[in-house]
């Protein structure tokens, strides 16, 4: 269910602004730092979306990710954060049929 600005609704009624925030502050790297060396295995082509104002996880997180997937391609989106498919689906939407159409 969506408003009309397009905000997912169950996370701008109250209880769910509080489950959001408790989702935030249960992630925990530990439960992706067991996987990390897995990446230079992966083979498949790899595209990385990233939100260029993400205030969450930096754009450092993305180059190293990106160094770790062999030709995997990044893509910085401008003027969007954490939350990329909410705040510019256009451009996400954009860069994935790049993707796959090239």
């Amino acid at each position: 269910m969506e408003s009309s600005d397009g905000i997912l609704l169950p996370w701008i009624i109250e209880d769910g602004k509080s489950a959001f925030y408790r989702q935030i502050a249960q992630a925990d790297s530990r439960f992706t730092d067991e996987f990390q060396e897995k990446f230079t295995e992966v083979r498949a082509p790899v595209l990385i979306l990233w939100g260029e104002e993400d205030q969450w996880i930096p754009c450092t997180q993305a180059y190293l990710l990106q160094s770790k997937i062999k030709d995997s391609k990044l893509v910085r989106i401008p003027d969007s954060g954490h939350l990329l498919i909410e705040e510019n689906p256009a451009s996400l939407v954009s860069e994935i049929r790049r993707f796959f159409e090239s």
